[in-house]
């Protein structure tokens, strides 16, 4: 017995220290593994005897070593086995072991040291290796059979051993090793939901991650945007996202997030954020309208935008299939088209306008950053409304005068009717009838008719004398008969109406030209229906054969010569169409001849000796038998009977005063021929007679209310205003008479008379002030257009007509006296349709004006 407690002192001492022996592959010492470790992760690995039979006691000793990665253990204890009830005098030895440091050596032992204490003798768990795992992203830590030198003794070194329980000899004990495998659990991440934001807000997610190795309290996860907006922030901690979304960033936006845990593994998802615009839409897309050509088309498109941006409504031209050039204003939407007189612009147009609010276009987020309008609008030509101008109509006589439609442009503009309203002097003139014109007759018009007098409106009232109102309509509706034709045809059935006017024989009025005017008293006065008689067109232009230019004005108050006002504009019905000022009114005049054309006076017979027997004896047959008796030139031969030159002819008194001069009792009134006298009427408004010529009285009518400004000395000047004119007169109650500047009116000239001191006529004629080129008349034409121009001094002209291609047309060239001069071009059949240019050189080639005419054929 004292042999067996002194070897279990030894154990219990020293462990069991053997030197090298054999054993049998029976006896086996056996450490589990554990292949899925993770990180910072505690396990236990069980340490598995198989005695091989029947021990006594047991000495392991095992390596802990790192072998790759870095894997170790942070902590480790061994613990024996609740199940493990032999070999109860037991032993721990971690002195070996150092955390962290690879490698440890850790040594253990069971013995039986007392008599009846059990031996081991079966395979059993009898201890267990606790451990933690540092924080090694992987790798392993192996436990593997050792041996290392006794510290007292160095020659005994310590191994894994048994005791054998029936003869106390000590056994080698195979070892087979433990492996730890630390394996790096990778992080995954929950996909992220696509998501729609519009420009302005704020996106707000978050980015979840999740990782196994986050249960030991190792690990830790990181975020960040792999794709995606700049301006869009992702907490690296939480993986909160967040992003304020401007107006620049409308469209789809792709988003990837990552998470990455403390060993570099990571994982990520995509998902997109779609940024939306609220497209503009347009409010206001009205018709264009309809204008007459030469005005300016206009009107504007308004459109809002529901979200304000993210830039500013902006107005941009998409497309315009007319002619002339579309100005747009791009904040306001204001647009306009100057129209010409040109047959291009005669028609139809559609010009379509975009709104945009400069949004990205990006579907599905932004299909559209803009609205379009298409604003149609159509151009007609004008009506152009003329009254005749006669030439030397004879007293005493039916003067036929035309009121025609100047149709001469191609395509011509279609009426279904019309309200005409004209004045003349029922002094000069006396009205005996109307006929419907050529237009009315050929073209099959239902209605004509003509009222003056009492029978007749003008206004509310019945006319004044010397008003007339023709009304004509193409159709009723109350039959089967239908016009053939509205005038719209260039260049035929042109007369509205024919106006048959018998002429005084007041001889006072010789050589005046007796105005026909047009006259308003409303908005109905001289207008014009459509065929269809859904618009009606009122006065754009008036003009007088004797001033120049239009004289139109919007702002006189009826009744009056100059146009429809301003009231006539709109309707008071805003359920029906605006009238149109597309029509343009010409007034014309009977040009009464002079006597001195038509007679000398008391040649009754016309046989070249005025005031014999022969003339009194026709002139005495007159009153029996009427002016049958006149056969040689009755209005010659009547103009002559005016012996007593009272201005009226065919009188009783006039056959005596004959009589008186044929017997030698009288003497025949001379015939005063009228003074021929230049004046001028400057810029600045001065009057002035040229020559010297002593004036003893002068009577102005100028448009328009002004205050006139004597120039004249000696003079005295008298003048009030009429509501349309002021009238004016110079004279001198001393006998006065002054020539050279005298008057200032600064405005238009309506008429002008002088006569000398002594009561003689004067017969104007009025030299320009500087050197002019008119537009010719009429334009368009065809094909004979009348060019006038004014010289102020004695000049040389050239007068050259070129195609567009600056090829010579025709010339005209001469040396005229100061005054307005007149040169008639008739196109011919050789010269095409077409725009041409004329040229004015004069006054040694100081002088030069080019302007435009258009040839329709």
């Amino acid at each position: 017995m004292m042999h067996k407690r002194t070897v279990y002192s030894l154990l219990l001492t020293s462990f069991i220290l053997v030197f090298a022996l054999s054993s049998a592959l029976a006896q086996s010492v056996t450490f589990g593994s554990n292949a899925t470790a993770k990180r910072c992760e505690s396990g236990a690995l069980d340490i598995i005897v198989n005695p091989g039979g029947s021990v006594n006691a047991i000495e392991i000793v095992f390596r802990v070593e790192s072998t790759a990665g870095g894997a170790y253990f942070s902590n480790l204890n061994v613990v024996f086995d609740p199940g493990f009830t032999e070999l109860d005098n037991r032993i721990v030895d971690l002195s070996g072991f150092t955390n962290n440091v690879s490698p440890g050596t850790v040594r253990l032992a069971a013995m039986a040291t007392d008599p009846g204490d059990a031996c081991l003798s079966s395979t059993k768990v009898v201890a267990r290796v606790e451990y933690t795992l540092n924080n090694a992203c992987g790798g392993t830590v192996r436990l593997d059979g050792s041996s290392f030198p006794c510290p007292n003794n160095p020659l005994v070194v310590a191994t894994t051993q048994f005791v054998d329980c029936a003869d106390n000899d000590l056994i080698a004990a195979a070892v087979t090793g433990g492996m730890v495998t630390v394996t790096n659990a990778l992080p995954t991440i929950d996909p992220i939901s696509d998501a729609s934001i519009h420009w302005g807000t704020t996106y707000i997610g978050d980015a979840e991650g999740h990782d196994l190795d986050l249960a030991s309290g190792c690990e830790k996860l990181t975020y960040t945007k792999v794709v995606g907006p700049g301006a869009m922030n992702v907490s690296s901690t939480t993986g909160a996202i967040s992003w304020f979304a401007t107006g620049g960033d409308v469209c789809v936006h792709p988003v990837t997030i990552r998470v990455t845990d403390s060993c570099g593994a990571s994982a990520q998802t995509s998902f997109s954020i779609c940024v939306t615009n609220d497209a503009p839409a347009f409010t206001d897309c009205p018709d264009g309208g309809r204008y007459c050509w030469g005005e300016l088309a206009s009107g504007d498109v308004d459109a809002s935008d529901p979200d304000g941006g993210p830039a500013a409504l902006e107005y941009s031209l998409v497309s315009y299939n007319g002619p002339g050039t579309v100005n747009l204003n791009p904040i306001t939407g204001e647009w306009s088209v100057q129209t010409q007189e040109q047959n291009n612009y005669i028609g139809s147009w559609t010009l379509c306008i975009k709104a945009s609010d400069g949004a990205n276009v990006c579907s599905p987020c932004s299909p559209s950053n803009a609205d379009t309008c298409c604003v149609e609008f159509s151009v007609i030509p004008t009506f152009r409304v003329s009254i005749e101008k006669t030439e030397n109509t004879r007293f005493g006589q039916i003067e036929d005068v035309s009121i025609y439609l100047d149709n001469s442009t191609d395509p011509g503009n279609a009426m279904g009717g019309y309200d005409l309203l004209i004045e003349y002097d029922p002094s000069v003139l006396s009205l005996n009838s109307a006929d419907p014109g050529r237009l009315i007759e050929e073209c099959g018009w239902e209605y004509f008719t003509y009222r003056f007098g009492a029978s007749g409106n003008c206004g509310a009232n019945a006319c004044p004398s010397g008003k007339m109102r023709i009304v004509a309509i193409a159709e009723t509706n109350n039959g089967n008969n239908h016009p053939a034709c509205f005038g719209e045809t260039p260049g035929t059935n042109s007369d509205l109406v024919v106006l048959h006017f018998l002429v005084t024989n007041d001889y006072n009025v010789e050589c005046q030209q007796v105005p026909i005017r047009f006259r308003w008293y409303d908005c109905g006065d001289n207008a014009i229906s459509s065929r269809t008689g859904d618009t009606l067109f009122i006065s754009r232009h008036v003009y007088e054969w004797n001033i120049p230019g239009a004289i139109e004005n919007p702002n006189a108050a009826f009744p009056t010569y100059y146009g429809a006002n301003s009231t006539c504009d709109v309707q008071l019905d805003d359920s029906k169409p605006d009238p149109l000022r597309c029509a343009d009114f010409w007034n014309g005049f009977i040009d009464i001849v002079c006597v001195a054309d038509l007679d000398d006076r008391g040649d009754v017979n016309l046989n070249g000796v005025a005031h014999e027997v022969a003339d009194a004896v026709l002139f005495s047959n007159y009153f029996v038998y009427g002016v049958g008796v006149f056969t040689v030139n009755a209005a010659g031969q009547i103009a002559a009977t005016d012996i007593n030159a009272d201005g009226v002819v065919l009188t009783v008194a006039d056959l005596v005063n004959l009589i008186r001069i044929v017997v030698g009792d009288a003497s025949p009134i001379p015939k005063v021929s009228p003074l021929a006298v230049k004046y001028t009427h400057n810029n600045q408004g001065v009057m002035s007679v040229k020559d010297g010529v002593e004036i003893g009285a002068a009577y102005v009518v100028v448009s328009g209310n002004m205050i006139p400004v004597l120039l004249a000395n000696n003079m005295e000047m008298l003048y009030a205003y009429d509501g349309a004119n002021t009238r004016l007169l110079v004279w001198s109650r001393e006998g006065h008479s002054f020539t050279g500047d005298f008057l200032n009116v600064n405005s238009q000239v309506v008429s002008l008379e002088m006569a000398t001191f002594e009561g003689q006529p004067v017969a104007l004629e009025v030299l320009p002030t500087e050197f002019a080129l008119a537009q010719n008349y009429p334009n368009p034409f065809n094909p004979k257009t009348r060019i006038s121009f004014s010289l102020p001094t004695k000049s040389d002209y050239t007068l050259t007509i070129y195609n567009v291609n600056g090829q010579e047309v025709a010339s005209f060239a001469g040396s005229a006296e100061a005054g307005v001069h007149e040169i008639d071009w008739e196109a011919g059949s050789i010269v095409a349709s077409g725009v041409y240019l004329y040229r004015l050189v004069a006054d040694k080639g100081k002088f030069v004006a080019n302007k435009k005419m258009v040839l329709l054929k």
